[in-house]
C-alpha cells in the first residue's frame, strides 16, 4: 500500500528534489498543516535537511499514529534533542553522519529509531564507511540492532534486497519521483506529492 509522505519548509509544503548531489525543494504556497492519518506518515523538515535549522516543533507532539521524522541529522549526538521533542520516530538518515563511529554514538543515546537510507542506482553519502554494498550497510545494521530502515528512492530505482536480509528487518520505501512500485521487501511504501 502506498502511503502519503509530506515535506514542509519554513511553514509550507514542499517537495523534496534530488539534484544529483544534494536536496532542493520545490515551493507549493500551501500552508503545512499536519493531517492525522490512521496508517503511518512520513515527513520531512527540509530546513534540517537543507540548512541544518530542523523545525521538528511544526509536529504535534507524541502521535498516536505511526510517524516518521527525518529531521536531517547531522551529527549522532543531536539525536536526543530529536527524541526529547517526541514528535514520533525518529529518522536517523546516513547521509551526513561521519562514518560508523558517529552512528554508534548516536545508538548509545536510544535503541527506538529508525535509519534512513539515501539511495540512487548506489547509497548517497558523504562517508566511506557507508559507500558500501547496500546488502553489507543492512547486515552492519542488523548487527546493531536496528531493524527498521527507510529506503529514500531519490530517482525511483531501488535497490535489490534478498529475502534472507529483508526477513530480519522492517523496511520502507520512500519515493521522490511518482513511483508507487512496491518491491517484495517494503513494509509500506510512502510517496512525496
Amino acid at each position: 500500500m502506498v502511503q502519503l509522505a509530506e515535506a514542509y519548509f519554513n511553514g509550507k509544503k514542499v517537495k523534496p528534489i534530488w539534484r544529483g548531489d544534494k536536496f532542493s525543494i520545490e515551493e507549493k504556497n500551501t500552508k503545512f498543516e499536519y493531517s492525522k492519518s490512521a496508517k503511518a506518515q512520513l515527513f520531512w523538515d527540509m530546513g534540517g535537511i537543507i540548512k541544518n535549522r530542523p523545525s521538528i516543533y511544526t509536529l504535534p507532539s507524541n502521535p498516536e499514529n505511526e510517524v516518521f521524522v527525518d529531521s536531517g541529522l547531522i551529527w549522532g549526538e543531536d539525536i536526543i534533542d530529536l527524541i526529547l521533542a517526541d514528535r514520533g520516530k525518529v529518522v536517523l538518515p546516513l547521509r551526513n553522519l561521519q562514518g560508523f563511529n558517529e552512528l554508534d554514538d548516536a545508538l548509545n543515546f536510544t535503541e527506538d529509531i529508525a535509519i534512513g537510507i539515501d539511495w540512487s542506482d548506489k547509497i548517497e553519502t558523504n562517508h566511506i564507511d557507508f559507500k558500501i554494498d547496500i546488502v553489507d550497510l543492512l547486515h552492519q545494521l542488523i548487527k546493531r540492532n536496528q531493524v527498521t530502515v527507510i529506503i529514500y528512492s531519490l530517482t525511483g530505482e531501488y535497490p535489490y534486497i534478498p529475502a534472507g536480509t529483508s526477513s530480519n528487518l522492517k523496511l520502507y520505501l520512500a519515493y521522490l519521483s511518482n513511483k508507487n512500485t512496491q518491491p517484495s521487501w517494503a513494509n509500506e511504501v510512502f510517496h512525496f506529492e
